[in-house]
């Protein structure tokens, strides 16, 4: 009994140590060949794309704007809805 235990300990010792090394060199290897991170920030590349976003919004915001005030030209003014709809509204609760 004992030496069938030794044994699937061995068994599983010899399976598991060569995938655990296989896996720690291969990480070993991958950060080795990776390049070195370069913590500087070209400044000025960041400084043109946050300009060239800053006027795309305000391109959006310029037709936005223009797109409503074409909407409200083509649909006039807002009629008082819930001043008109509440003696409706009473009317069609009482006889339903």
């Amino acid at each position: 009994m004992i030496l069938i235990l030794v044994l699937i300990l061995i068994a599983v010792l010899v399976g598991i140590v060569p995938a655990v090394v296989t896996t720690v060199v291969r990480t070993t290897q991958r950060n080795m060949d990776r390049p070195p991170f370069s913590g500087s920030i070209d400044q000025s590349l960041v400084e043109a794309r946050l300009g060239r976003i800053e006027e795309a919004i305000d391109a959006m915001a310029l037709q936005i704007e223009r797109l409503s005030e074409h909407q409200q030209s083509l649909l006039g003014p807002a009629p008082e809805r819930s001043l008109q709809d509440e003696p409706n509204r009473a009317r069609t609760e009482t006889q339903g």
